[in-house]
């Protein structure tokens, strides 16, 4: 399977997994992130683009369709992420800001496809699945459209990245701060694959450094298939977190933990019975119990011997149990 694939996979997999929440809440902004992100990828996978592309009415439309659904995605991410983590009455001047900023970028981005169009800048598909050939691309119409949509996703993609990393150390869940940092290395990836776009393109309108261009489209495309498969999985952890708490995961990790600890550690005469055992207590019904007597036990037993049984590690290991468990 290609990056590219794989990235198209995931983005699917993050519209269906929030379908549900979507039909229940009656809309769900992760759901509407992932919908145009999907789409813009699928038409972006070139058999798709060249089939596409083929059958549409005017040249590189497919090309105007997958920008445009993009940089829509893009500016409902920070519309989401801005409403996860910001303090209510911090988000409007943001929002306010990122709504005028997506409707200038996707104004001047048809506008100037529409440019290139008109000079004839754009014309059939070519064989590597581009509407836009390399002859045709020295057009500054192309070029300033090309560049509006570099130029603002790298602008939204620095935004929600600060945003991101700013309030993960602040996070209680281990899946969100998980989830906060891939949409953070997500967002960095893409910064850097948009940029090597960007110096393309000005290679290309230039016709200075030519031998250059296919490191760095090579170069935009896998970093930017990566960027998305780390941001569907970032905005799919979150999802995660509530059946997690349900189905006790964290407990029966801690659980596995502890078992060595308390194999070398509990004394016979305060283990209550053998259904204790931690290890046991990871695929039970109620691991919460069970972690609960291993960690008194292991706790008992090293107050008996005067608290010298724990070694500095699993010192630690039993406080953050603890901290977990009666948070």
């Amino acid at each position: 399977m290609t990056l590219a694939l794989a990235s198209v996979v995931a983005l699917w997999l993050l519209v269906l997994s929030r379908l549900v929440a979507c039909i229940r809440q009656r809309g769900d902004l992760v759901f509407f992130v992932a919908l145009p992100a999907a789409l813009a990828a699928t038409v972006n996978y070139p058999p798709v683009f060249r089939g596409l592309d083929s059958v549409m009415a005017f040249p590189g439309l497919t090309s105007l369709l997958s920008g445009g659904l993009i940089m829509l995605a893009y500016g409902l991410l920070r519309i989401a992420i801005v409403k996860a983590v910001v303090a209510a009455e911090e988000q409007e001047p943001v929002l306010r800001r990122g709504l005028l900023q997506t409707t200038a970028a996707i104004t001047v981005y048809c506008v100037s496809f529409g440019c290139a169009v008109t000079a004839g800048a754009i014309s059939a598909v070519a064989p590597t699945g581009h509407a836009v050939d390399s002859g045709s691309q020295s057009d500054i119409g192309v070029f300033v459209f090309t560049a509006t949509q570099c130029v603002y996703l790298v602008a939204v993609s620095v935004e929600v990245a600060l945003v991101c990393l700013q309030y993960r150390p602040h996070m209680s869940s281990g899946l969100f701060r998980w989830g906060f940092g891939a949409v953070a290395l997500g967002c960095v990836l893409s910064v850097i694959a948009l940029v090597a776009k960007f110096a393309r393109q000005i290679i290309v309108l230039t016709f200075l450094g030519l031998d250059y261009e296919p490191l760095l489209q090579a170069t935009f495309q896998n970093l930017y298939a990566i960027a998305s498969f780390l941001l569907s999985f970032g905005l799919l952890l979150p999802a995660l977190s509530g059946r997690a708490a349900a189905w006790q995961v964290a407990e029966r990790y801690l659980l596995l933990r502890l078992h060595r600890v308390w194999r070398r550690t509990a004394d016979a005469s305060v283990v209550m019975d053998s259904v204790s055992v931690p290890l046991k207590g990871v695929l039970s019904r109620n691991p919460r119990a069970r972690l609960h007597r291993a960690l008194v036990e292991i706790l008992d037993s090293n107050l008996a011997a005067g608290g010298t049984l724990l070694s500095t590690s699993e010192s630690k290991l039993v406080q953050k149990t603890e901290g977990a468990l009666y948070a």
